[in-house]
């Protein structure tokens, strides 16, 4: 079964799409309130190709009570890529492909970003899963009345 983007580009005369960035915000300001928050958006705000998608977020205080839900959701809800989910000072929720292009590229975070890009395809398949791990976190939160609308 296929999972379309949240939004396709033709249905935004900009390319630009905002709304996974803010679901995601939201989602996870419903477990604590975030201190950084990390999201790209669906596709490049100029040339529109779509972006590889990953999330990366601190809370203002730490909480790893909350960890096992977070490593759940990374392992179980994607369909078509592998994921990782990582806690250090920051947490990241990331396709397994661009934490291992990330050590071919000596630690260069933006370079590895670069070279998955490159795979539209991947960016589409990562695209869609990072929407089951949105849905899989928002029916996890411990707080769904602080997300109303947001992840309908």
């Amino acid at each position: 079964m296929e999972y379309p983007l949240t939004t396709p580009p033709s249905s935004d005369p900009e390319g630009l799409r905002t709304d996974r960035v803010l679901r995601a915000k939201a989602i996870l300001n419903s477990y604590a309130p975030l201190f950084w928050f990390r999201h790209p958006l669906e596709r490049h705000p100029r040339f529109g190709y779509l972006q590889i998608a990953h999330l990366g977020w601190r809370f203002a205080d730490p909480r790893d009570e909350f960890m096992p839900v977070f490593e759940a959701a990374a392992r179980e809800a994607p369909r078509h890529v592998d994921w990782v989910f990582k806690a250090a000072r920051n947490w990241l929720i990331l396709p397994t492909r661009l934490t291992e292009e990330t050590r071919r590229n000596g630690g260069n975070f933006s370079h590895a970003q670069a070279t998955v890009r490159e795979d539209q395809e991947y960016c589409l398949a990562a695209a869609q899963d990072m929407e089951l791990i949105l849905r899989r976190l928002a029916a996890a939160s411990p707080n769904p009345g602080l997300l109303g609308e947001m992840t309908a």
